[in-house]
């Protein structure tokens, strides 16, 4: 029997090369980010590129941050993405007008009232008809978005509700995330600045690493 395996996303490239070694590297998804304020942020048409470049069965994320939800479902259709990323404040009615995407919904969580306000939201998205396909768990860290290097406290871990395709970010790099695999069980593991060189170059000795330290950390785990 095949020993269970955790994915790997790697979050926020900026180059077609970039895309390719990560996919050769074995990264189930890679991340493009579209928030205008980000570092990591990708030009549309750059996007495009790496979609029509990247091999199967490594799949393009799109990650977008409080952008109205037809905004967002015409970028997606436009580049070719089918999973997007939605990581702000958007409600849960969102999830619902992009109801033929696959939808990952991040969470920033600081505190035990995030986590509640996460099951809350949640529930509501549920009693919508709609809740997201992937939930994906950040460090928050006042005025950031993501791609803080900073990981989530152990003690909020405990609170969170069982999600069967948990994405566990925040803080990962190759040196703590077969750690982090054996405390969580995440369904995948997402990295951005973990695995770089600065920011939006990521280096792909450490990409390789990465992969290679968390699948081998949940094969001991689960097996």
């Amino acid at each position: 029997m095949p020993q269970p395996t955790v994915r790997i996303k790697v979050c926020g490239l900026t180059s077609v090369a970039q895309a390719l070694a990560c996919a050769a590297a074995g990264a189930d998804w890679v991340g493009l980010n579209f928030h205008p304020a980000s570092p990591r942020r990708v030009d549309p048409a750059l996007a495009a590129e790496i979609v029509v470049a990247l091999p199967s069965p490594t799949e393009v994320v799109g990650l977008f941050v409080d952008r109205p939800p037809d905004e967002v479902a015409a970028q997606a259709d436009r580049i070719g993405i089918g999973i997007v990323q939605l990581h702000g404040q958007e409600p849960p009615e969102d999830l619902v007008r992009l109801g033929h995407l696959r939808l990952v919904r991040a969470f920033r969580i600081g505190s035990a009232d995030a986590v509640a306000a996460m099951i809350a939201y949640l529930r509501k998205a549920a009693d919508l008809g709609r809740v997201p396909d992937e939930v994906l768990v950040d460090a928050y860290v006042p005025g950031r978005d993501g791609g803080t290097g900073q990981a989530i406290a152990d003690h909020l871990f405990p609170l969170l509700p069982p999600l069967p395709r948990l994405i566990l970010a925040g803080g990962l790099t190759p040196e703590n995330v077969a750690e982090r695999v054996a405390r969580v069980r995440p369904w995948m593991v997402d990295v951005a600045s973990g695995v770089e060189s600065a920011p939006g170059q990521k280096d792909p000795v450490r990409v390789a690493a990465f992969v290679q330290a968390a699948r081998s950390a949940i094969s001991t785990v689960l097996s």
